[in-house]
């Protein structure tokens, strides 16, 4: 198995979890503090359109929670657009959900250096 990135590491646990994208937020900044979140969107949203076009990780919102059983995956041009919308990151009184979950591919499947990646 490969060597994992520490974000593609928390991608690949809370995406398993179905969690919201704020709390993936959250988990890789080990802090409550929203303002710290909104610095690493950029580098999740790299990652996650990377890996949502291989197929290792699907994206859903929804105005009900939970996002991944509520509503349908959300992918191309709507994804960006999610994607770099803020709101969809926020934690606090959220009028819809944002998830992150497993795809349908393995992700014992991603090679080194698929997406390109950083560590913190």
């Amino acid at each position: 198995m490969k060597e994992w990135a520490d974000d593609e590491y928390c991608l690949f646990i809370n995406g398993g979890e179905g969690a919201d994208l704020w709390a993936l937020l959250a988990d890789w900044s080990d802090t409550e503090d929203e303002e710290e979140w909104r610095t690493h969107i950029p580098r999740f949203t790299r990652l996650i359109t990377c890996w949502q076009r291989l197929g290792f990780i699907k994206v859903f919102q929804s105005d009900e929670w939970p996002a991944d059983h509520t509503s349908e995956e959300v992918t191309g041009k709507d994804l960006d657009a999610l994607l770099a919308d803020p709101t969809s990151w926020e934690y606090e009184d959220p009028v819809r959900w944002t998830c992150v979950a497993s795809g349908d591919r393995d992700i014992h499947e991603l090679e080194e250096g698929m997406c390109g990646h950083s560590s913190h």
